[in-house]
């Protein structure tokens, strides 16, 4: 993966997770459907999935791959079924990921991947627990809406009540 020189490098390596992941489920799912397009459809729409609740990537193992199955399983069968809805790409998501603007990259990474708290947060960023909330809360709103673009409409408000999560 190429990355522009504006990436935290803490920010680069969870890309590099990201497009890890992006490129297993394509994998595997391209066996599963026997289509490579569909494959990366699904694997498009689920990491868009994870990228709406990116508190995820704070774990490893059966969390992260329960979460992974649970958001595939449904689009396998979209898929299947020929309702797979054709929307967002991952070229896209992507260049919205390389995009994020640094402010956004050190909360992800700090809340996101650490698993940092307000407090804890809020000492990372050096500033107070209500500007560490807000900022927080402007980068889980700022993931949502990348999330989105690569995503149904109705699949944000079907999959999981909203949350910073």
């Amino acid at each position: 993966m190429s990355t522009p020189a504006s990436l935290l490098p803490e920010y680069e390596a969870w890309m590099e997770r990201v497009c890890a992941t992006y490129d297993a489920m394509t994998y595997t799912c391209h066996h599963r459907l026997g289509n490579r397009r569909l494959a990366e459809q699904v694997s498009a729409q689920v990491l868009a999935g994870l990228l709406a609740k990116p508190k995820v990537f704070r774990y490893f193992g059966l969390p992260y791959s329960g979460r992974i199955a649970r958001l595939a399983e449904a689009r396998i069968a979209e898929a299947r079924e020929g309702r797979l809805a054709d929307v967002g790409s991952w070229p896209e998501l992507l260049r919205g990921l390389t995009g994020l603007p640094l402010e956004h990259q050190e909360v992800l990474v700090l809340t996101c991947v650490r698993g940092d708290d307000d407090g804890q947060l809020a000492l990372n960023l050096g500033c107070d627990a209500h500007t560490a909330s807000l900022r927080r809360h402007s980068t889980m709103e700022y993931m949502r809406g990348l999330a989105a673009r690569a995503l149904p409409p109705a699949t944000l408000s079907d999959d999981e009540p909203p949350s910073d999560g």
